[in-house]
C-alpha cells in the first residue's frame, strides 16, 4: 500500500492521518479539474 502525501494548501505542512483535514475540489463546467487538502484548523493558527 502506497500512501500519497497530503500537504495543506494554506500552511504548506504535511497532513498526518490523525490530523483533521478537508478535501477541496474544483469543478468547472461540470468537470472535475483539481483537488487539494487543507487542515480544518491549520497548526499555525491554534491559540492556547
Amino acid at each position: 500500500m502506497r500512501k500519497k502525501k497530503k500537504i495543506c494548501l494554506k500552511c504548506k505542512k504535511d497532513i498526518d492521518d490523525k490530523d483533521l483535514h478537508k478535501i477541496v475540489i474544483y469543478v468547472i463546467q461540470e468537470q472535475f479539474t483539481e483537488h487539494h487538502y487543507e487542515h480544518v484548523e491549520c497548526p499555525d493558527r491554534f491559540t492556547i
